[in-house]
């Protein structure tokens, strides 16, 4: 028997019949897995580059599988979750409508951009940060300790920007606007990202298309109360989350105070989103403002649509995994599909980059936004989908890989900026590829 096949049933009797239908059983022991690893040429160090265990008997204790007779379906399923996939969809819909509904209120607060963008970016770290708090015990069994911990972390940081917002009002010559701003976004980004993981995705669809239908229209029509209208259109929407999240958390009876395991739990996405919004200032700053506008827009988008890419991708590599009995045809199956969804998900962030920027600037300018928008948004999901596997030091570094290139692109110029984002990329290709040869990564 091939040493890769230690999941399946050795030579000899046949299984007892199940009443027509074919059942499953352990086929092999810890020992036998390890002793046909180590046949096939794994070692100690082999196992604990690839796989992060302390050995080869380590590591086949995670093969194991104890179970009973279960009925195995005779045709394989198809591999696309229906409504995994709607759901991943109603998320990126939620993220658009929120960008787009903070963008309009932030221009009727302030008119100074970099303003409106330091809001922005505050909101998409402090939320990033809180999601990874709210995850880390999600992952574990503990969705309702990590939703908890979530609101505690939400409620430290509005208090911080409580007291910033509080010191510029009492130093004079000194606009507390931009502090208002980031507080309310801060608290809107957090929110939303605690009711998206609890799956209240189309209460919050719902609510955003009205609101953003709302304020768009008062702004096209140019009523003289269209900044009133704004106002209060936002601060409904904040106070309908609030109070969703707040009926969630009343019955929860879990402790709202960070422990040492939550803050760095945080780190990592914190960093990540660090990294891209540092990247993303960089770029802002090469590109005149309505070229700005539409690398912002563009990045957005991309990012919705990453969302719905990695749940196909993950679908697609547990459902080939299971079709394949074999160790070794399993990580090359996982490799080719996670090199093809790569592929997608690069060429669909391009895309919708040179759509949206040809609709915003034009042919004319639209070479130097359409580069700087597909290297951004391909180093930005390459950083998420390393995250998402389960290497969240992977996603920090390509993180800080984006920001690097934006800094030679401005330094030097275009195309050494390309060749740089380029070779990141590939590097970043190359770790995800590594990683989904361990099933683990995606089970």
């Amino acid at each position: 028997m091939s040493a890769d096949s230690v999941i399946m049933p050795s030579a000899g009797k046949r299984l007892p019949d199940a009443g027509g239908t074919p059942p499953a059983f352990d086929a092999v022991d810890t020992f036998d897995i390890a002793a046909r690893l180590e046949a096939s040429g794994l070692s100690d160090r082999t196992v604990a580059t690839r796989h992060g265990a302390a050995d080869v008997f380590a590591y086949a204790q995670t093969l194991v599988q104890v179970r009973s007779s279960v009925d195995l379906p005779q045709e394989p399923e198809g591999w696309v979750g229906r409504d995994a996939l709607l759901e991943a969809v109603r998320r990126a819909v939620v993220l658009i409508l929120g960008a787009v509904l903070g963008g309009l209120t932030a221009t009727v607060i302030t008119e100074n951009t970099w303003e409106v963008l330091t809001a922005g970016i505050s909101a998409w770290v402090i939320g990033q940060s809180v999601s990874g708090i709210v995850w880390s015990h999600a992952n574990t069994g503990h969705l309702n300790r990590g939703i908890a911990r979530g609101a505690g972390a939400t409620l430290l940081v509005t208090a911080a920007l409580a007291c910033f917002m509080v010191v510029l009002l009492l130093l004079p010559g000194h606009d507390a606007s931009q502090a208002i701003l980031m507080m309310a976004w801060c608290w809107y980004s957090c929110v939303v990202s605690m009711l998206v993981i609890l799956g209240r995705s189309w209460y919050l669809m719902t609510a955003l298309l009205v609101a953003v239908a709302a304020v768009s229209l008062t702004l096209v029509l140019g009523h003289r109360s269209a900044t009133a209208t704004v106002l209060t259109v936002a601060a409904v929407i904040l106070a309908a989350t609030t109070l969703s999240l707040a009926v969630h958390v009343r019955g929860l009876g879990e402790r709202i105070s960070l422990g040492g395991a939550d803050w760095r739990s945080a780190a990592a996405p914190a960093l990540q989103a660090a990294g891209l919004a540092a990247a993303l200032s960089l770029g802002l700053t090469r590109l005149t403002d309505w070229e700005g506008t539409a690398l912002i827009v563009a990045t957005v988008v991309a990012a919705a649509a990453t969302d719905p890419a990695l749940v196909l991708m993950r679908q697609r590599l547990i459902w080939s995994s299971r079709r394949t009995p074999l160790l070794r045809h399993a990580a090359r199956s996982a490799r080719i599909a996670t090199m093809g969804m790569s592929a997608a998900i690069v060429l669909v962030s391009a895309s919708v980059s040179t759509l949206v920027v040809f609709f915003l600037v034009g042919a004319a300018g639209m070479v130097v936004t359409v580069v700087a928008a597909a290297a951004f948004s391909s180093l930005a999901t390459t950083s998420t989908t390393l995250i998402a596997f389960g290497t969240p030091g992977g996603g920090v570094v390509f993180a800080g890989a984006a920001t690097l290139s934006a800094a030679v692109w401005i330094m030097v110029g275009n195309l050494p900026g390309v060749l740089v984002a380029v070779a990141f990329l590939v590097a970043g290709i190359a770790v995800l590829l590594n990683r989904v040869s361990d099933p683990r990564a995606y089970a």
